[in-house]
């Protein structure tokens, strides 16, 4: 009788662990299907990272989650650093991101300043993965301001891009920057074959032009850094672009219009420069936000200084000659940076 017992125990226990697990709801099931671009579908996940398609387009692409994209608030501050998180592989991942205004260029936007390195020009932002050499990368986002408009830019990228790759053209929504055009050139123009270096451009209306952000990526990390770059697109918002003042002189223009000044007026200046026989040269001697110095050292051993007005070009003009006058002193010549570059 005890062993009837002990066995109908054993029957019921294992019938009811066979109840439950068949009644437990499976953990994969819950795991959203992440597009490549950064962007979510709901589902059920069918696939692995590794097996991910490198490119899937179609307008399911449009529809990001709310719940894991990065958000730009309206009051954050240029410079104000916060912790956010990201989904990668499959995975979420807690990033560091870094709000900017960049008002030259036309934007603000977040971005994850543990990995990338910004480096910042005029009229255009360039944010360099850290592990890159930043004098020549192969994973980096280039966001810029362009007068022309969007269709233009769109014509005119899609001309270049397809001398190289067979291109696809479609539009997306940007969380904060609402539609916009995107170019994807993955694959060498008809071979059917991966590109080792790919690009995906979006170009993004604003007043009196657009942006033109543009992801540059190497094949073997390009699934990684496209999400990356998405992520950090989808929080960039279109601001007003600041007033630019009147244009001022660079170094290298000054330095280039006091060359050209010189060789114009002495045809034989060239050939002499050319010559191992003298010494003759050009060099920037000091620059300041308001005046750049220029030097002209002459084959006859004289000084001439340049002391050039950023904003109007004009220069005052003094002459040393070294053992023979005492210091620089003040000439009648007269010249204008603006009217000799190149």
């Amino acid at each position: 009788m005890k062993k009837t017992v002990f066995i109908f125990g054993m029957i019921t226990a294992i019938s009811l662990s066979l109840i439950a697990c068949r009644d437990e709801p499976s953990v994969e099931s819950e795991i959203p299907v992440i597009a490549f671009e950064g962007t979510e579908t709901a589902g059920t996940r069918e696939e692995t990272d590794d097996e991910a398609p490198l490119s899937q387009t179609g307008d399911h692409q449009a529809e990001a989650s709310e719940s894991s994209e990065p958000v730009t608030e309206a009051d954050r501050q240029n410079g104000e650093r916060f912790e956010t998180s990201i989904m990668l592989e499959g995975m979420e991942e807690t990033v560091q991101y870094e709000h900017i205004v960049s008002a030259s260029a036309g934007f603000e936007m977040d971005y994850d300043y543990e990995s990338f390195v910004r480096q910042s020009e005029e009229d255009r932002e360039l944010f360099i993965s850290v592990w890159d050499d930043p004098a020549n990368p192969e994973n980096y986002l280039e966001v810029r301001y362009d007068t022309a408009s969007a269709e233009l830019n769109t014509d005119a990228v899609s001309a270049i891009l397809a001398k190289k790759y067979d291109l696809i053209q479609e539009s997306r929504e940007l969380d904060h920057a609402g539609s916009c055009t995107y170019l994807e050139a993955s694959e060498l123009k008809g071979s059917g074959t991966m590109a080792d270096d790919l690009q995906g451009v979006y170009i993004i209306p604003a007043d009196d032009g657009c942006l033109v952000a543009t992801t540059y990526c190497s094949v073997e990390a390009a699934e990684g850094f496209r999400r990356r770059f998405n992520y950090m697109l989808n929080t960039l918002s279109v601001i007003e672009k600041e007033k630019e003042g009147p244009r001022k002189l660079t170094d290298e223009e000054a330095l280039s219009s006091v060359r050209n000044y010189c060789l114009s007026n002495d045809p034989e200046l060239e050939s002499i420069t050319d010559s191992e026989d003298y010494t003759v040269y050009w060099e920037i001697l000091s620059s300041n936000e308001s005046e750049i110095v220029v030097l002209y050292r002459s084959y006859t051993g004289a000084e001439i200084r340049y002391y050039i007005d950023r904003l109007t070009g004009s220069a005052d003009v003094t002459e040393f000659v070294p053992g023979i006058t005492p210091e620089e002193q003040p000439t009648s010549e007269r010249f204008f940076a603006w009217d000799h570059l190149d």
